[in-house]
């Protein structure tokens, strides 16, 4: 019966100390420079291996398993090693990684596979995962999409497109004017644009009166507001300058077409003509059978 006993708690015991070990290793922690890396930048990443059993580890393998990751190894190969970490001890291990360019903005897992052995050359493994943040600062610019003349003393119609010009999408986008010295709006100032992509554009239409008293160069406030793929808030303030004419110089620059007065002169005079010519026709007719 002790026998049997025995042969039971041998194995019992080799499982616990096998589940025990296989844990042994733990990633204390992980830095990642930058903590954010653009489309095909380059991440320098730092994992901590620690060692809080009682007892020494050999023969550690660290690999990052990028099969599924939007990253390539950069420089070095994806697998580091090191004969020994003491008990009670720990070792930095340094990767170089390089973001594919055609990456989309966003938060990638990467799978990490230790493996080790203890005093005996017992085989153990153990997986993990660290995340790494693929983004760049948006770029947005801001310009007039329609070129037509602003009239100092009468209504306009505007339209002011916002340009995508980084590699980040945006999204949530909103677009406020305000007034200015001599430009007031007469539609409503706050327009949602929504997302816009990278290398995209889009716009937003506007009516604004232009006083007569107005610059010739005014500046229009404009404030966005928006979220970037991890989202990360921003509010940018910028001003766009606008050109503004009278009636007259837009009209002497060919800005605007000259009305065509001869038209309006000559119609009328071929009308009475024709009218004549058809009155005096009708008498000479009448005059030809009496």
């Amino acid at each position: 019966m002790e026998k049997i006993k025995i042969e039971i708690f041998v194995p019992i015991c080799l499982i616990l100390m096998n589940i025990f070990l296989a844990g042994a290793v733990s990633i204390d922690g992980v830095v990642t420079s930058p903590q954010e890396v653009a489309p095909g930048g380059i991440v320098d990443i730092t994992l901590k291996i620690e060692n809080p059993s009682d007892e020494d580890l050999f023969n550690l393998e660290i690999k990052l398993n990028l099969k599924d990751a939007p990253f390539a190894p950069y420089q070095s190969s994806s697998e580091r090693f090191i004969d020994k970490i003491e008990q009670g001890e720990e070792e930095n291990f340094h990767f170089k990684l390089i973001a594919l360019p055609s990456t989309p903005s966003g938060i990638y897992k990467i799978p990490v596979e230790i493996n080790y052995e203890d005093n005996n050359s017992s085989n153990y493994s153990k997986e993990g995962v660290i995340s790494i943040t693929i983004n760049s600062e948006p770029e947005l610019t801001l310009s007039l999409e329609k070129s037509a003349a602003l009239i100092r003393g009468k209504e306009n119609e505007i339209s002011i497109k916002l340009i995508n010009s980084g590699l980040a999408d945006v999204k949530f986008v909103y677009m406020e004017v305000k007034d200015s010295k001599g430009i007031k709006f007469l539609s409503e100032k706050t327009k949602y644009i929504g997302d816009v992509d990278s290398d995209d554009f889009d716009s937003a239409d506007y009516t604004v009166y232009i006083d007569e008293k107005a610059r010739k160069t005014v500046k229009i406030p404009v404030v966005l507001r928006y979220r970037d793929s991890t989202n990360k808030e921003f509010t940018e303030t910028m001003e766009i300058p606008l050109r503004t004419y009278s009636l007259k110089e837009a009209t002497e620059l060919g800005i605007i077409k000259k009305p065509n007065y001869l038209i309006y002169t000559t119609i009328p005079l071929l009308i009475f003509g024709y009218i004549s010519y058809r009155i005096i026709k009708k008498k000479r007719l009448k005059n030809k059978f009496r």
